[in-house]
Formats: structure tokens, C-alpha cells, sequence
């Protein structure tokens, strides 16, 4: 399975918070191909009052055994056809969904709202 973390499952990750049950069983497994953007260690920074630096977003991508995504002109052309939705206008998001579609990745996220995207792949519960 190939998984991109949302920025508030990579913070829960960072943080040792526990995540549901099944994405930790997906995570644990050897096959698993699990990816994180960019656009989570820009948000991060972005959050001053976090305190996580790009130096700690970095190690932690590393200790997770995660592949950094980086921005792709094929993420921003799936960002174009992105539908709009009045209660889900964050720019991380949806270029986080952009790059999950783009790159045919599962997502893992609490955030309810990125269900309403159709072909998206949501793991949580």
C-alpha cells in the first residue's frame, strides 16, 4: 500500500500520540510505501506555536522510514481540477489531496471534510 500522511497524522506520529488501530497495522508493514510532503513540513513551519523546527520535521520523516514527496507540476495540474467546497478551502490540504490523487496514494487523516473528494483513498477508522 502506498500512504501519504496528512500533516495532523504526521504531528500525531511525531508526537507518539496513538493513531486508530488500522493505520498503525498498514504503517507496520514491511510493504508499505509511505510518503510525506513538503506541503506538512510548510505547514508545520507555518504553526510558529508548535515549536517543531525543519530540522525535527526531517529527522522525523527519516525515522519513519518515509519518503519525502515534493511538489510536482503534475500535483499542481490535479490542484486545477480540484472541486471547491465552501467549508474546505485550505491551501495545505488540498494540495496535500492534489499530490494523493496525482501520485495514487492513500491518505491518512482525521479530517472528515476530505472525504467529500471523490476519488480520493481515505485511511482513519
Amino acid at each position: 500500500m502506498r500512504l501519504l500522511l496528512d500533516t495532523n497524522a504526521f504531528l500525531r506520529w511525531m508526537a507518539g500520540s496513538p493513531l486508530p488501530r488500522p493505520v498503525e497495522r498498514v504503517l507496520a508493514r514491511r510493504e508499505t510505501e509511505c510518503f510525506v510532503s513538503i506541503v506538512t513540513g510548510w505547514e508545520i513551519i507555518m504553526k510558529a506555536k508548535l515549536g517543531v523546527s525543519a530540522a525535527d520535521i526531517e529527522a522525523a520523516i527519516g525515522e519513519m522510514g518515509a519518503a519525502l514527496l515534493p511538489i510536482k507540476f503534475k500535483h499542481l495540474n490535479e490542484l486545477s481540477h480540484l472541486p471547491s467546497y465552501e467549508d474546505h478551502r485550505d491551501p495545505f490540504d488540498r494540495m496535500l489531496i492534489a499530490q494523493a490523487l496525482a501520485e495514487d496514494l492513500s491518505i491518512i487523516t482525521s479530517d472528515t471534510r476530505f472525504a467529500d473528494y471523490k476519488r480520493l483513498r481515505v485511511l482513519w477508522d
